[in-house]
């Protein structure tokens, strides 16, 4: 039911706080929370628009 509820960073697994999405080199979507924003910028990750 509340499946938003329960998503987790795909870098820390903690829950996300304010989340970004970047597309990684298989193309799928990966969900950042703002800690992990710079390691996914070093991962040369593309951000989702």
């Amino acid at each position: 039911m509340f499946t938003w509820f329960n998503r987790k960073c795909d870098f820390c697994k903690r829950k996300l706080k304010k989340p970004s999405k970047y597309i990684d080199v298989n193309d799928r979507e990966i969900n950042v929370c703002y800690q992990c924003v710079p390691q996914a910028e070093r991962k040369a990750l593309r951000k989702k628009n």
